[in-house]
């Protein structure tokens, strides 16, 4: 396993553009690899019907009257 460093670079003008905490964590993730490697992955599959449609499983939750 790699080791990971403590140090992350950003850029000043990456951190002036940013207004939320949010819109940082999103520039951190567009920088990782492996994250775009999948995401594109995931996409090119969902493109050729790889993907089975979403179900919601509905589940009865048991409640007492008061």
């Amino acid at each position: 396993m790699k080791s990971q460093s403590a140090v992350v670079e950003i850029p000043i003008e990456v951190l002036e553009s940013v207004d939320t905490l949010d819109e940082l964590e999103d520039w951190l993730m567009a920088q990782n690899p492996r994250l775009i490697r999948e995401l594109r992955q995931a996409r090119k599959d969902d493109l050729t019907g790889k993907f089975k449609p979403w179900k919601p499983r509905r589940v009865a939750w048991p409640i007492e009257s008061k």
